[in-house]
């Protein structure tokens, strides 16, 4: 960790990170992978160790944990596709396995929703961290910053410079309360993943529009308990709370159980508190099933649903990511997981910026991030109407399927940025499109080692996917390269070589025939996949000039 905040000093930094939740640590291994000088801040002194918020990771979050080198970490500490009994007090309604539904496929490795406790995530994604060398910064509060407004800033492939030509480390100056002490840190940009009540979100005059519902309560809290099954989540529905009358969820790496109820005030306007008296007696009135013993919560909390989106993701050097910019109900389990896309899909714009693309990069965060907000807003806001809000066990299992099995929306898989500006179709050649989430697939590379697609997109790097029977040119970067120098030898990518900084080029053999189906392959063809996994650039082939220009825009 680098040295403490001090008076007599301005420490510099090219990205402070406010907040060290799993948003805010995916963004920093993004950037510190990169080769991103970042620090981490975060207000709490000490790490959480218990809690069930956040317990839900879909799909598309557990490609970006595959990216980041933590997955089988991650997948060792979670359950995946909890099996699921739905009742009516006593009476089992209905009993159903998700995973039956939604199997894995070669371009899909993961279709299920893992349940796996906050805390734990953020232990793996620390630890991440703590390997490229950075480590949080606990204890640490944001109180103020500026943006140096009146600085004027010019680019080049040595990085942001000012106008005299120096390298520019200031942008924003933040203030910093670290107990009794306040000192300056001097940072070239600033993200504030600090969650719902976000200070960066407040300092930057950032409208946070919509609402929040104040006739509803949930009290969640994490407990040991006896009398039920742990190899199954057990939902119970009611006629006035629908789906969230009450739900136990078993947390198996720590051994307890996730109870979540919904409440409402009594005649005197007062909402029970979240103890075990008060979980005791809703099981007594909504389950009541014999045998179960609850005890004492390690942990627990009262939440509303909140609706909420940012009017804009970035200010100038301020930018904004996960719960700091959009807020959501939990049904469906969207708001860390869209979080945590958001890191990765400004991780590597920023480190890009950093290395002297043009910063317009930035501005298309907010386009591509902010409507996959408002959709996810839309989407769990009808999933809550419906499973919290319904009537009879109908209701409740039909909904909750939709929501653990149909929902393809859900998974995170099916986003897109088609149309956006950073992406580029050349021809018809492949069915998959610039935008399009870059499908896994097992293949084999020239010399017929398998090889996993998603193995290949690992790292900040883009890679350039030559789909053919001939070889691409070697990787000078592969330390097996015999001179370390480009390989002009033609391929699929024809003439492009390999001394582009920031470019992986490989040549893929397709023997199965599962890329090909993926990615829609009508022949020879040559992709281009950005850092965090969306397909960028798509052509039958590419010529090394029109490779160039479009990888100017990111510095590459």
């Amino acid at each position: 960790m680098r040295a403490a905040l001090s008076h007599d000093s301005t420490p510099t930094t090219d990205v402070l990170i406010v907040g060290a939740g799993p948003v805010g640590l995916t963004l920093a291994i993004g950037l510190a992978r990169a080769g991103v000088d970042c620090r981490i801040i975060e207000r709490d002194d000490a790490f959480r160790t218990a809690g069930v918020r956040g317990k839900g990771v879909n799909p598309r979050t557990l490609e970006v944990f595959d990216d980041l080198g933590v997955v089988a970490r991650i997948l060792d500490r979670g359950v995946l596709d909890l099996k699921v009994r739905a009742y009516e007090g006593t009476r089992l309604v209905q009993e159903f396995d998700p995973g039956a539904t939604r199997p894995t496929t070669p371009d899909r490795p993961y279709a299920g929703m893992l349940m796996i406790a906050q805390h734990h995530t953020e232990a793996v994604l620390r630890d991440r961290l703590a390997e490229y060398g950075v480590k949080v910064e606990t204890g640490s509060e944001l109180t103020d910053c500026t943006q140096d407004s009146d600085h004027t800033y010019a680019q080049d492939a040595a990085g942001i410079q000012d106008t005299a030509g120096a390298r520019d480390t200031a942008g924003v100056l933040a203030t910093v309360r670290q107990g009794d002490r306040t000192a300056q840190l001097r940072a070239r940009f600033l993200v504030g993943c600090d969650g719902g009540r976000s200070t960066v979100r407040k300092l930057a005059g950032i409208p946070f529009l919509g609402e929040t519902w104040e006739e509803e309560r949930f009290i969640m809290a994490s407990m040991d308990l006896d009398g039920l099954d742990p190899d199954h989540m057990h939902l119970w529905n009611h006629p006035k709370f629908g789906a969230g009358a009450m739900a136990i969820v078993p947390m198996r790496q720590d051994g307890k159980w996730a109870v979540h109820a919904a409440v409402e005030p009594d005649e005197h306007g007062e909402l029970p508190a979240p103890t075990l008296a008060t979980f005791r007696r809703l099981f007594a009135e909504r389950a009541g099933l014999p045998g179960v013993r609850m005890h004492e919560p390690i942990w627990s909390t009262v939440w509303r649903p909140t609706v909420r989106l940012v009017e804009r993701y970035r200010d100038g050097r301020v930018l904004l990511a996960g719960d700091a910019a959009h807020c959501q109900s939990a049904a469906g389990g969207q708001g860390m997981n869209t979080g945590i896309q958001d890191a990765h899909n400004l991780a590597w714009k920023l480190a890009a910026v950093l290395r002297g693309a043009p910063a317009e990069l930035l501005d298309s965060y907010q386009e591509e991030r902010r409507p996959i907000a408002l959709a996810g807003l839309a989407a769990t806001s009808a999933h809550h109407k419906a499973a919290f809000r319904g009537d009879g066990a109908t209701v409740l299992t039909e909904q909750f399927r939709t929501l653990a099995v149909q929902g393809a929306d859900l998974t995170g898989l099916s986003i897109d940025y088609r149309g956006g500006p950073l992406g580029r179709d050349l021809d018809d050649a492949t069915g998959i499109r610039a935008g399009d989430r870059a499908p896994n697939a097992p293949c084999s590379t020239a010399d017929g080692t398998p090889v996993r697609l998603f193995d290949l997109f690992r790292g900040p790097h883009f890679t350039l996917l030559a789909f053919g029977d001939h070889p691409a040119p070697a990787d000078p970067a592969d330390p097996a390269h015999p001179s370390g120098q480009s390989d002009p030898t033609g391929s699929s990518a024809r003439s492009v070589l390999q001394d582009l900084p920031g470019l992986r080029v490989a040549a893929v053999r397709d023997p199965d025939g599962h890329a090909a189906r993926a990615y829609g392959l009508r022949g020879e063809a040559v992709v281009l996949v950005r850092p965090d996994g969306y397909v960028s650039l798509t052509g039958a082939s590419v010529d090394r000039t029109t490779l160039t220009e479009h990888l100017r825009a990111f510095a590459v």
